[in-house]
């Protein structure tokens, strides 16, 4: 998988070149965004040196040498991070993907992450695809790209969410793995059944480099095989998810739509709960409890049914309907409750439908305010990266917040996002893009 995804990615695109010297950047005359705090720091300057932060200032910064940015009185603010993103899903229909030439994937995805990145997205949480290749390819500068935690394969039961064998082919167990579908046989997904079969598939996920595990513990929208009330995985195979996790120093994230599956994490001390949009007050006052992370959607589950680009089989859109029925009280529970709340989309699929993924700001528009979202999609993902502690990728540094010491990952925004979050959604409004210390994007005059 890694070769294919090399050469498929340097095919596609080169690295962006690196400023002609090594001095540091200061960036003046900028309205700095303070994602731990919410607040604007109007007029303040922000000094780079090498790939980290090194001053935020309300005053100017004298330096000698430095490259000098003036922002014009833009916004600077953290890369912003994707959630829960599929880099690797980057084909249009879903059938694609389980049949696909593993090259075309490679090069699928090189574009995917090269899309985020244009698009101020510094960072991708990956919840599900072979997409260690793509991460090596982008820190190594064959493609440009955002970092990314990859997750590996996502891990399932059989019949369960993330088994998506066609029917013509077999199972890993009884008829060996090479007969059990492309995406099990890629590593897309993974099913495992049994508590040592729980514990292999995440130590070998972690051996590939995962930093952090997800499993399926309920039905998804995506899939054909499972209902989506349905309860998957037992306690004992959840728990031994998680213990294999800590052990290394990382967590687990569970796909849970339903009350049921929540809970159950939650039982098994998962630290993040993907989707979770058919819930009861009662297991949303014990995630606030327990303090872990919520990741809903709400493009996808909040938009018109029918019309849903990404889940046009009927199967699909009556699983999707149930949770279109419960997506907006469980976003209003979890302000009430005040949530950690991050920032994904989940998308997946074709370039016509990841062309839409940026309309998860307005539709979070009816339910944060545009200071809330930024602090989503870039202090409270940041901390939940920092979840991944020993198998940490990016260990140097925070990400989400600019501060000193934290990774200089900083886009320069025309307008104020506080203001209109929706200014985000049009890549035209980012004049400048850096990642690591090194500018890819500055169309300011």
């Amino acid at each position: 998988m890694k070769v294919f995804l090399f050469a498929a990615t340097a095919l596609l695109c080169t690295a962006a070149s690196a400023q002609d010297t090594d001095a540091p950047i200061l960036f003046t005359n900028v309205n700095v965004f303070d994602s731990s705090s919410g607040q604007i720091i109007e007029g303040g300057e922000v000094l780079v040196r090498g790939h980290l932060v090194s001053e935020v200032s309300e005053t100017a910064i004298s330096v000698d040498g430095a490259e000098v940015i003036d922002g014009g009185g833009r916004t600077l603010m953290p890369g912003m991070i994707e959630g829960h993103g599929h880099v690797m899903l980057a084909s249009e229909p879903v059938t694609m993907l389980v049949t696909q030439d593993a090259f075309e994937q490679g090069a699928r995805a090189a574009a995917r992450a090269q899309a985020y990145f244009e698009a101020g997205f510094t960072t991708v949480r990956d919840m599900g695809g072979n997409c260690f290749g793509i991460k090596k390819a982008i820190d190594a500068g064959v493609t440009k790209g955002p970092r990314i935690y990859c997750g590996g394969a996502s891990i399932g039961q059989t019949s369960g969410h993330g088994d998506f064998r066609m029917p013509t082919d077999g199972h890993p167990r009884f008829d060996g793995p090479e007969f059990s579908g492309s995406a099990n046989r890629q590593r897309h997904t993974l099913i495992a059944d049994g508590v040592d079969d729980v514990r292999a598939a995440v130590r070998e996920m972690l051996f590939r480099g995962a930093s952090h595990i997800k499993i399926h513990a309920g039905g998804g929208v995506t899939s054909f095989t499972d209902p989506l009330q349905a309860a998957q995985y037992t306690p004992g195979e959840m728990k031994a998810a998680v213990e294999e996790a800590e052990r290394y120093g990382t967590y687990v994230a569970t796909h849970a739509q339903l009350n049921n599956s929540v809970w159950a994490s939650l039982d098994a001390g998962v630290k993040s709960i993907e989707h979770g949009l058919v819930l009861e007050e009662d297991t949303v006052i014990r995630m606030a409890e327990l303090d872990v992370f919520y990741n809903p959607q709400a493009y996808l589950a909040l938009q018109d049914v029918s019309g849903n680009p990404q889940f046009q089989d009927p199967i699909q859109q009556g699983k999707l309907a149930l949770v279109s029925e419960g997506a907006r009280a469980a976003f209003e529970l979890a302000k009430k409750h005040n949530l950690k709340m991050l920032w994904g989309t989940d998308v997946f699929g074709g370039a016509s439908i990841f062309e839409q993924f940026r309309q998860e700001f307005a539709f979070r528009d009816m339910f944060f305010t545009p200071t809330e979202q930024l602090i989503q999609i870039s202090a409270n993902n940041g901390a939940v990266l920092a979840l991944s502690g020993l198998k940490n990728p990016y260990p140097d540094g925070a990400l989400g917040v600019i501060a000193s010491g934290a990774y200089a990952d900083i886009i320069l925004v025309d307008g104020d996002p506080t203001q209109d979050i929706r200014i985000l959604m049009d890549t035209d409004n980012i004049d400048l893009i850096m990642k690591n210390g090194v500018v890819y994007k500055n169309t300011v005059d």
